[in-house]
């Protein structure tokens, strides 16, 4: 649903849109000169949501006020190996639920809307695999610094490694010894 008021000299845009999962969308004005990308619509108590104020004067330059509608549209698939009927990559598991598996309280907090993800068991922990590509919206923001870019069958992920009490560890890598080593 999309709401589009005047208040006094802005433009107040307002966009509500159930939260499937199938991936980013973004709200569009529409007018008789084209259309104007307003953003990416964010998730916010279970549902996505935009909100945008314009001054009118720049819509009407651009042939957009007053406008012919407004669009929500698809704009990456999130599809991949957590979309159901596809397997996961070898010696991964398909994981619906990943709050389930964080330790700590804000962790279940952010990773409350996440729809999938992939694990696998590693030593006395688990690694978990989050679509995501470059440019996207980054799952699991708070652990941005633990996350590392991989990609598996051809699509993105931020991967996270977690010790048995589903705390986050840092990745290994170049630049990064392993203890004891």
């Amino acid at each position: 649903m999309v709401r589009i008021k005047e208040e006094g000299l802005q433009a107040v845009i307002s966009a509500r849109a159930s939260d499937d999962g199938a991936g980013l969308y973004k709200l569009y004005l529409l007018g008789r000169e084209g259309s104007l990308l307003l953003g990416t619509l964010l998730p916010e108590g279970g549902v996505l949501r935009l909100r945008r104020t314009i001054p009118l004067s720049q819509l009407r330059r651009q042939g957009l006020w007053p406008p012919s509608g407004a669009e929500i549209r698809l704009s990456h698939a999130f599809g991949g190996p957590a979309g159901e009927g596809e397997r996961p990559p070898a010696g991964w598991t398909r994981e619906d639920n990943p709050a389930r598996l964080m330790g700590e309280r804000l962790l279940k907090e952010c990773a409350a809307t996440l729809k999938g993800g992939l694990t696998r068991w590693e030593g006395e922990g688990f690694v978990l695999a989050l679509p995501w590509e470059p440019g996207g919206v980054f799952p699991l923001t708070p652990l941005f610094c633990f996350a590392s870019a991989e990609r598996m069958d051809g699509r993105g992920y931020a991967v996270f490694r977690f010790n048995g009490r589903g705390c986050p560890r840092q990745p290994e890598g170049p630049g990064r010894e392993k203890k004891g080593r």
